[in-house]
């Protein structure tokens, strides 16, 4: 806990704090150096604020301490003080509650190289490596922790940005509760129980054996929160939690009837907001890095930076609640399809409305903002994705709450068994995943087919699809083979991704060897999903043929039309026969699905049989056919990504899902960054490498990534289109020839 304190003390640090970080350091010193003399003021001391005693005249060792997050320009400025002030000084120590790393590294060259300056930078990880070495720098830890931190944790909530509903005192305690709960939970308790044994916790949170809470303001503050439902089935719901929290959480006083936190509950509860206030710091670093890159990239003055990163942790914060709030309404109404909508519009353009964002002629904030937001949401940082994951579940946790006390109920609803048949949408990125497995990284696709393969469901792909996975393949290697200049259309998607991790196409062709040889490809596909993944190949032809004549003209008739206006709107190279195939492809999947179900019972969500995708325009087909048909559509067969990962998290198979697992579960399910690449940028990539070629081949790649992500803001689409044909545009990446 004391590390955790002492992170969150050192982040939360101000200028004005510079004597108490001056303490800390200096007990942390005063344990390696016995000569250690400081001589720290606000001012400072000829350039040093302490130094290391010696006999001659003046000191060699000089020592800065500093909570300045110009850390560079202070080091800087010392440097050039101390070549007047101290000319024979040999070694700076620079102390400071900053993260620095190697980020110091060229600086270190420099110093050495024009003052003969020895610079030694004792950064935030130094103190946190070093606390438990002591009990003196474990109690001048705790010191500044009480001074700092305790007085946050007693006014700050989740983050800085929740809901305006949710931003009372008691929901934000709410919102706390729930996440902690559903941490560390057991996965066979029920929904029902999760949540109120959490809203309990929260009614008590400033509780203790002197101030308790009678049952009746339990009852009341859980009714505050949960106003549409009636009091007597909320109080039979708070009572049963009471009873099973009296056991070890609760402390209760019968007599009285009143109750409060026990005191480890309490030590609990703080220990999990240090960790979540960690982990928004961390969140709001990323997010700055996105601002700025999204700046940069298009000449946009760094004075803006600010405002934006502000604007896209509220809209990013907007966007999970309005997310939880839509899956908790689609699984009590069985409006399924309003999942699929994944750009956001309404909620961004209520936060720019909420901005003091400027105009710029030819600038798209909302576009920016969506761009923004995805790669906060599509991050691969771990500790990122667990903390908004917990704050999404706790978000979707409330949702139910608001929609019906019984949450455990509406959730049952929905299916125990499936089977899952995959769109070349969801397959294709499974083949790009494996580009960052061997840094251990799972991509996003990897992480949801096996959680679901855990769970129980069965996944299932046709030969069409397969037969569509291949001819992408061999499309991508067209492309590689050709000459700049040559290649007409949308680079594809598995080209795209390869190169856009920083590899060189030179050996594309060899990487796609790892998946299929060159005389049974389609087999050897079908292999690797069935090895790797446990996809079995199952045709669903015969389900086709049986389904209704009028359901396959119908979806046979708006396929077509949606490839022929793909195919002119975007002059793709698709001919009738390709397009034909693509529409026979997509009719089996649906209506195959569709048949399985006949046998069924009918309900929105207790289906089995599911067509995966992510392809938002497969959503709207049921209203589509609504205008084709003469008889009713049947329940549509399709299901989001995203709405099969709220599933794994919630759905009643969620116990056969880890808790690490389930922590890592993506919170968006999108093809990959919002803007693709172009020829000239797979150039640029290249060109790049060549340059780099005496460097190891990961920071070669490492560095042609990052180049490549600036680069994409810089002149890719979202430069110049809206977010639906940019989304389109994505959707094109995989068509094949």
């Amino acid at each position: 806990m004391i590390s955790n304190r002492l992170e969150l003390a050192l982040e939360r640090l101000q200028p004005s704090d510079w004597n108490r970080f001056e303490r800390l350091a200096s007990v942390f010193l005063a344990t390696e150096f016995d000569e250690l003399r400081t001589v720290a003021s606000p001012s400072g001391d000829e350039g040093r604020d302490a130094e290391l005693f010696s006999t001659a005249s003046e000191p060699n060792v000089v020592i800065q301490y500093s909570v300045s997050a110009d850390w560079r320009g202070k080091i800087n400025a010392t440097a050039r003080r101390l070549n007047k002030t101290i000319p024979n000084a040999l070694i700076l120590i620079y102390i400071t509650n900053q993260v620095i790393g190697a980020g110091s590294d060229s600086l270190k060259k420099t110093l050495r190289a024009k003052q003969g300056l020895t610079l030694d930078i004792r950064d935030r990880h130094w103190f946190l490596e070093r606390v438990f070495e002591s009990t003196g720098r474990q109690q001048a830890a705790e010191e500044l922790a009480r001074v700092i931190v305790d007085p946050y944790l007693s006014s700050a909530g989740v983050g800085p940005y929740v809901q305006s509903e949710l931003s009372s005192p008691e929901a934000i305690a709410a919102v706390t509760f729930l996440g902690l709960q559903w941490q560390d939970d057991a996965r066979e308790k029920g929904l029902t129980k999760i949540a109120f044994e959490a809203l309990i916790r929260a009614a008590l949170v400033n509780t203790d054996s002197q101030n308790r809470l009678p049952r009746s303001s339990v009852y009341a503050q859980v009714h505050q929160l949960l106003p549409d439902h009636e009091p007597t089935q909320i109080h039979a719901l708070v009572d049963a939690a009471l009873r099973r929290l009296a056991k070890h959480t609760v402390k209760h006083w019968s007599k009285e009837d009143e109750f409060c936190l026990a005191h480890d509950e309490v030590q609990r509860f703080n220990k999990f907001r240090v960790a979540a206030a960690l982990a928004e710091a961390s969140l709001l670093t990323s997010i700055h890095g996105i601002a700025k890159i999204q700046l940069e990239a298009k000449g946009i003055p760094a004075s803006h930076e600010p405002e934006l990163a502000r604007c896209l942790r509220a809209a990013t914060d907007a966007v999970l609640f309005e997310r939880s709030q839509a899956f908790a309404m689609a699984v009590q109404t069985g409006a399924l399809a309003e999942l699929a909508d994944t750009d956001f519009k309404s909620t961004l353009i209520s936060e720019i409305a909420k901005s003091s964002l400027p105009k710029i002629p030819k600038l798209d904030w909302l576009a920016i903002l969506q761009v923004g937001v995805r790669d906060v949401l599509i991050s691969d940082d771990p500790a990122i994705q667990s903390y908004l994951r917990s704050l999404a579940d706790s978000y979707t946790l409330l949702a139910f709450l608001k929609q019906t006390p019984d949450v455990q109920g509406a959730v049952e609803k929905m299916f125990s068994h499936g089977m899952l048949w995959l769109d070349a949408t969801v397959i294709l990125p499974l083949f790009a995943d494996t580009l960052t497995a061997a840094d251990g990284d799972e991509g996003r696709f990897t992480r949801m087919i096996e959680a679901a393969r855990d769970a129980g469901l069965k996944l299932f792909v046709t030969p069409g699809v397969i037969e569509e996975v291949e001819r992408h393949m061999n499309r991508a290697l067209t492309c590689v083979r050709l000459s700049h200049g040559q290649w007409m259309g949308s680079i594809p998607y598995l080209l795209g991704r390869y190169v856009a991790c920083g590899r060189s196409t030179a050996s594309f062709p060899t990487w796609l060897e790892n998946f299929r040889g060159e005389s049974r490809p389609l087999q050897d596909l079908s292999e690797y999903l069935k090895e790797q993944f446990d996809i079995i190949e199952r045709s669903l032809e015969t389900e086709r043929d049986a389904s209704p004549e009028e359901l396959r003209y119908a979806l046979q008739k708006i396929w077509h039309e949606r490839y022929e206006r793909r195919r002119e709107r975007y002059e793709m190279p698709l001919d009738e026969m390709a397009i034909t195939h693509l529409v026979n492809h997509d009719v089996e999947c649906y209506t195959g699905v569709v048949q399985l179900r006949t046998k069924e019972r009918a309900s929105p969500f207790g289906y089995s049989a599911w067509w995966l995708t992510v392809d938002r325009k497969a959503f709207d087909l049921k209203n589509r056919l609504r205008s084709l048909m003469s008889s009713p559509p049947p329940d549509s067969p399709v299901m989001s990504a995203d709405f099969l990962v709220n599933y794994l998290v919630f759905g009643p198979i969620r116990r056969r899902v880890t808790k690490s697992k389930e922590a890592h579960l993506p919170l968006l399910m999108v093809l990959g960054n919002a803007s693709q690449l172009t020829p000239d940028l797979i150039t640029e990539a290249e060109n790049l490498r060549l340059q780099l070629k005496d460097l190891p081949e990961r920071v070669i790649r490492r560095q042609v990534r990052d180049h490549l992500d600036r680069a994409r803001s810089r002149i890719g689409p979202i430069a110049n289109l809206g977010m639906d044909e940019v989304d389109e545009a994505l959707q094109r990446q995989f068509v094949v020839l």
